[in-house]
């Protein structure tokens, strides 16, 4: 008997295996160590897996990570779809049927407003067909080179999870303010964000604002990833601020080109330069579902790589 159930206790070795083998990629690997993190600190609020059982044993799942969003003054639920796979040689239309049904029920208990999905180019009709999700937002994506690299007046750390307490201190400053729409962050919420295992960070400050960046490489190339820029409340961060701190996190990782993707009505405006469709390394797509659209109008002022899964 094939089964749906919200998981009370989650396998994190059994949940890796099986969607490093769902997803069948060279490429695509699960970390149980990365996957406990990411279900249960990046967004502070913990997750819920919806998982799909044959006789026991599990042979799909939909997991929801939960984090808040602020909007129009109210913190308002929110959850992302993500890691969705079903065992080959189980699928079908009706078992994603079943999957998709039951996070519906979850997000309605959970008085979750806004489900969210970052899909890739495969999920995008699957999600909008069996789920009702519709594109909100493609996010910009964008490129540069920064020289030269002096940066004074910015201040660059490693991210070190050995110095919690001070660090929690000093990104409470970049809180998300009261006025301002989307996810909310405040100084324990980014430590957790940026805690996982796959990815080494480095944060660059000022008293107005904050670059987090990354290295990483695109096929055959190695950049600087700027992954999300916070202004504290109720600052704008000038084009010139923006170019320092920029280059700041270039001169860090000694590698002047960066790549930057999001939303973000802090910055006066927006790194480098768009780079053209055919040469985007991915879709970058916001799928959005309101489920209580009678309270107000969305409207997201920011939405950036740490905001989902990307950073």
């Amino acid at each position: 008997m094939i089964e749906v159930v919200r998981e009370q206790s989650i396998d994190y070795d059994e949940t890796a295996r099986l969607a490093t083998e769902a997803f069948g990629s060279a490429s695509v690997h699960f970390s149980p160590e990365h996957l406990k993190w990411y279900y249960e600190r990046c967004f502070s609020l913990g997750s819920v897996v919806v998982a799909l059982r044959r006789d026991g044993r599990k042979i799909g799942q939909c997991t929801l990570v939960r984090q808040s969003v602020r909007m129009n003054g109210v913190l308002e639920e929110a959850a992302q779809l993500v890691d969705l796979f079903v065992a080959k040689e189980f699928r079908s239309r009706a078992k994603l049927q079943m999957l998709y049904d039951e996070v519906e029920r979850q997000c309605r208990a959970l008085n979750v407003r806004f489900a969210i999905g970052m899909p890739n180019a495969n999920a995008v009709r699957v999600n909008e067909y069996f789920f009702k999700l519709r594109p909100y937002l493609w996010l910009q994506e964008r490129a540069g080179l920064a020289l030269p690299w002096s940066a004074r007046g910015v201040e660059s750390m490693a991210f070190d999870t050995g110095r919690k307490a001070e660090l929690i201190s000093r990104l409470q400053r970049y809180r998300t303010a009261d006025d301002d729409n989307g996810p909310h962050w405040d100084g324990a919420s980014l430590y957790d964000r940026l805690c996982g295992l796959k990815f080494t960070y480095s944060l660059h400050v000022t008293q107005r604002a904050l670059l987090i960046s990354s290295p990483r490489r695109w096929r055959d190339v190695n950049y600087t990833l700027l992954c999300a820029f916070l202004a504290a409340p109720g600052v704008t961060i000038a084009r010139g601020e923006m170019r320092t701190l920029i280059r700041a996190a270039c001169r860090t990782w000694r590698n002047p080109l960066f790549v930057y993707a999001g939303l973000n009505k802090s910055l006066a405006t927006m790194p480098g330069l768009a780079i053209p469709q055919r040469l985007r390394p991915s879709l970058m797509l916001m799928q959005l579902r309101d489920f209580m659209p009678e309270k107000s109008q969305v409207t997201f002022d920011r939405f950036q790589l740490i905001d989902f899964d990307f950073a």
